[in-house]
């Protein structure tokens, strides 16, 4: 099967290897029962590496534009004031003409002071990730420092497929592949090359947990049905989605044998997949 290269996107920024963040600044985050929140070092972290989503974007971090329409910025002053994150802006009159939009055209420069911040939103995988394998990362659980060794229980807790889940993540995380969630696809993950702002997606990942002794698949440990019907649908979605500018997905089925995942301790050395892409290889 002809594999064809990740299809660019258009974009100004630059991808970083999250290599940059290894034993570099200390970041916190606080954990909610389902992701964990970043309010300092946004841009850093999603820049390298493409870790998170931004709370108030769709891709990119980027919410506070430095040019609105006045209503705007006069919802933005009822907010509420942030007097240590003041920032320049440019204001411009409200109207519905675009024709008369322009012909009273008289920007304003002023300064915004509202409270109205990004923030970026780790999943699980992602922070424990930052957290103990770059060491980057500081996870707070109730306004207590959460040491590293707690956070796989703690993550454990709140999703029992946390530890499967992760083994897939670090796997092709040290391929340099950028993980992101699949489940708009139907899938555990989209694989992409250096990120969503400069690739579409390349491969889309499905989980599957096998028991080591017997071989048989484990369906309490699964999220999803894997039959005929089941993958014929799927790879259907694929084909679909690869008319819209998703070009050529490949469903990998990645077969774990089944270990207890309960603690960090049995991480060690998952299975390696039984199928893996030439290009997941490189």
């Amino acid at each position: 099967m002809e594999l064809k290269t990740p299809r660019p996107k258009k974009t100004r920024h630059q991808p970083t290897s999250f290599r940059d963040l290894l034993n570099g600044p200390k970041y916190s985050g606080y954990f909610n029962d389902f992701a964990v929140i970043v309010s300092e070092g946004v841009k850093e972290l999603h820049a390298k590496g493409c870790f998170g989503k931004g709370a108030l974007s769709r891709s990119y971090p980027s919410f506070r534009s430095d040019l609105v329409r006045k209503r705007v910025f006069e919802h933005r002053k009822k907010v509420g004031a942030s007097p240590t994150r003041p920032q320049k802006v440019i204001v411009t009159p409200d109207s519905d003409s675009e024709t008369e939009y322009f012909t009273n055209l008289r920007p304003q420069y002023c300064i915004d002071r509202s409270s109205v911040t990004e923030s970026l939103h780790l999943s699980l995988e992602e922070a424990y990730f930052l957290s103990c394998s770059l060491n980057c990362l500081n996870v707070y659980n109730n306004d207590e420092l959460a040491p590293a060794r707690d956070l796989w229980n703690l993550f454990h807790t709140s999703d029992k497929c946390f530890g499967q889940n992760y083994a897939v993540y670090h796997y092709f995380r040290s391929k340099n592949w950028v993980v992101k969630p699949g489940i708009k696809f139907g899938g555990d993950y989209l694989l992409y090359k250096d990120g969503p702002g400069f690739h579409h997606a390349s491969y889309l990942v499905i989980v599957d947990i096998l028991d080591a002794t017997s071989l048989e698949r484990k369906s309490e440990s699964c999220r999803r049905s894997m039959d005929v019907t089941s993958i014929s649908g799927l790879n259907r979605l694929c084909e679909t989605v690869g008319k819209v500018n998703l070009d050529q997905i490949l469903t990998v089925t990645v077969k774990f044998l089944y270990r207890n995942y309960s603690s960090a301790n049995c991480f060690g050395h998952p299975s390696l997949p039984i199928f893996i892409p030439p290009t997941c290889q490189n």
